[in-house]
């Protein structure tokens, strides 16, 4: 069952960005970032249909769907439910966002998880998701959200001991979906105004040069930094460049929409020639122009809070 909204975790915190814990983590970059070009490791996403008690997992999919956990929310640590996650760029790391449904937990927050070792860092208390790592391995961007305001975008400096920013983006709606520009200068947004209607902009790190560019949502900026893909009007996936102008691959539709892949906000591969789509019908993959669509698992991947999003985990290329 995938809910959209819970009684547990959020209700008993607030947004802002996460209560900070007084001892500020950090990490040197050199320990995420990838020493050189990265190629696709295996395709990995949410699931609870493979551990005891249903608490959910990180888990590679395989021919058969959902394999064995690379990371177990363990419900002996107080982790029951995730709200999403993402790789650093070297794929040791995974940043994973925590929150309980129905009881409160101190587990819940914004984690750092090192693979090799097991070493757990809880960066923040609350409710975030839709985390994104930017290409340097330096700074997590991810949405903060509350019932009592609007969803915010955050950045948080993993190098530096200090608290995450409020990125300033100048708008009066909800914010989602922070995807990084391969230089880390600017960060592409979605909102979603008053009257329902989602919008996709950039604008720099620093809250300035903000720009308007399609309607649409659920932005992700290829790893060539040469296109961004979004949610188009009618649901499928857009393409356009980073100056909003629209890109038709040989496999859009057409007419009105010419629009690519299935209805899911679109995630691409380290190496730039893949989308993968979380749909309700399962968890779809595609070539970078759309072509070659194909379901890689049944398993939606979206978890119990609906927002999570399936990731390669990236791997030295040989």
């Amino acid at each position: 069952m995938v809910l959209s909204v819970g009684f547990g975790g959020i209700f008993n915190h607030g947004g802002g960005g996460g209560t900070t814990p007084e001892r500020q983590p950090s990490i040197p970059a050199r320990a995420t970032a990838a020493a050189g070009p990265v190629a696709n490791g295996p395709l990995t996403l949410l699931a609870n249909h493979h551990v005891p008690y249903d608490d959910e997992q990180v888990a590679a999919v395989g021919v058969f769907g959902a394999t064995g956990a690379v990371f177990h929310c363990s419900a002996m640590k107080g982790c029951y439910e995730l709200t999403g996650f993402a790789w650093s760029p070297n794929g040791r790391w995974l940043a994973i966002g925590a929150d309980t449904v129905s009881i409160a937990s101190d587990y819940n927050g914004l984690h750092l998880y090192n693979l090799a070792t097991g070493r757990d860092i809880r960066l923040a208390t609350g409710h975030v998701a839709q985390l994104s790592w930017s290409r340097d391995g330096s700074k997590l961007a991810y949405v903060a959200a509350s019932f009592m305001a609007p969803s915010e975008i955050y950045v948080r400096d993993l190098t530096a001991p200090a608290p995450a920013k409020l990125l300033k983006t100048g708008t009066a709606g909800r914010d989602a979906f922070p995807t990084w520009s391969p230089d880390g200068r600017r960060i592409a947004f979605a909102t979603k105004s008053a009257d329902g209607r989602w919008s996709v902009s950039t604008m720099a790190t620093d809250g300035s040069n903000r720009r308007v560019l399609a309607r649409g949502g659920s932005p992700a900026w290829s790893p060539d930094g040469r296109l961004i893909a979004y949610r188009g009007r009618c649901g499928r996936i857009s393409l356009m460049t980073p100056d909003g102008r629209r890109v038709l691959p040989a496999h859009a539709g057409r007419g009105a929409c010419s629009e690519i892949g299935v209805a899911g906000a679109p995630v691409w591969s380290p190496d730039g020639r893949q989308i993968a789509m979380a749909t309700r019908s399962g968890t779809y993959v595609m070539g970078r122009g759309g072509g070659h669509l194909h379901l890689v698992t049944p398993e939606d991947g979206l978890g119990t809070w609906g927002t999570g999003l399936p990731a390669w985990q990236p791997v030295p290329k040989r």
